[in-house]
């Protein structure tokens, strides 16, 4: 079965693009053999530099659902038609991997038809707090996944309820909003929310929850900072390095491996970039040689 990863890059006023890039690169470095698909917009242009990291660029197959409103997380329902894939592993462009096994992450899966990760870690290393970030799952009982993230077989069931539910659930959200909840709503478009929203129709967390040891959320409310402040994006408080081991040291915490879900652009630089690719031009130059 062929196995990669998908990334949805659809650019607006901004080079989203750009942190897609990142995530690709951080992913060939932890496995140089991994094989990445960039799905777009269609006509989107590619710069040549991004082409070099991904295997597959596609279009999505029914055309940006949310144009209008510029929510083009509402597009996630189309992935399992975009995959090139048997096995997909989805992830949102602000994604890093730092030194993953991939090879056992794709074992973790072995036994799912798709999987979400239901837990996650802050940058201390410890399980985040998810009353404010999870605020409207737990106020409702809706499951309380990491939707930043998706696992799935393209063939499979489950796979296939899960995404035809998300066709008409991400293109009718207002609704589906004042459906299941009543006084207390979000106040925009919320991927984390709908796609959590669909497994609790689907009734089918029990088959869907994962416990990954090595994902991280850096959702800024989370991470039981004691500032009565906390600003939007962490990297305006908190110290971090990214030395040449590629580990992620924030503050005094160390994170020698996992996968980041890191939430603020600030955060990536042309100098991670350049780690990346440093890293990704020694391993090939070891396999030519070798």
């Amino acid at each position: 079965m062929s196995r990669g990863f998908v990334l949805l890059g659809i650019n607006t006023e901004e080079d989203r693009i750009r942190f897609a890039y990142t995530t690709a690169l951080s992913i060939k470095a932890s496995d140089p053999n991994a094989s990445i698909c960039l799905v777009v917009d269609t006509d989107q242009e590619l710069s040549k530099i991004y082409e070099t990291a991904f295997d597959f660029v596609t279009e999505l197959p029914f055309g940006n659902v949310a144009h209008k409103d510029g929510f083009h997380g509402a597009n996630i329902w189309q992935l399992v038609h975009a995959s090139p894939y048997d096995e997909t592993i989805y992830l949102d462009y602000d994604t890093i991997f730092v030194n993953v096994d991939v090879d056992l992450l794709w074992e973790q899966f072995e036994h799912y038809d798709i999987a979400i990760p239901a837990n996650a870690k802050s940058f201390r290393n410890v399980n985040i707090d998810k009353r404010r970030l999870f605020e409207f799952e737990l106020k409702y009982d809706f499951p309380t996944n990491h939707n930043s993230f998706i696992y799935f077989k393209k063939d499979t069931e489950l796979a296939q309820q899960w995404f035809k539910m998300a066709d008409p659930i991400f293109q009718n959200w207002r609704d589906v909003y004042n459906y299941t909840m009543d006084d207390m709503k979000p106040l925009s478009f919320d991927k984390n929310v709908i796609c959590n929203i669909i497994t609790y129709l689907l009734d089918c967390q029990n088959e869907i929850r994962v416990d990954l040891n090595n994902f991280y959320d850096f959702d800024t409310q989370s991470q039981h900072l004691w500032n009565k402040d906390v600003p939007e994006h962490w990297t305006d408080l908190l110290n971090y390095w990214f030395p040449e081991n590629r580990q992620l040291i924030i503050e005094n915490s160390i994170i020698g491996s996992g996968i980041i879900h890191y939430r603020d652009f600030k955060f990536i630089t042309d100098e991670i970039n350049d780690r990346y690719r440093t890293k990704i031009d020694i391993d090939r130059r070891r396999e030519a040689t070798s």
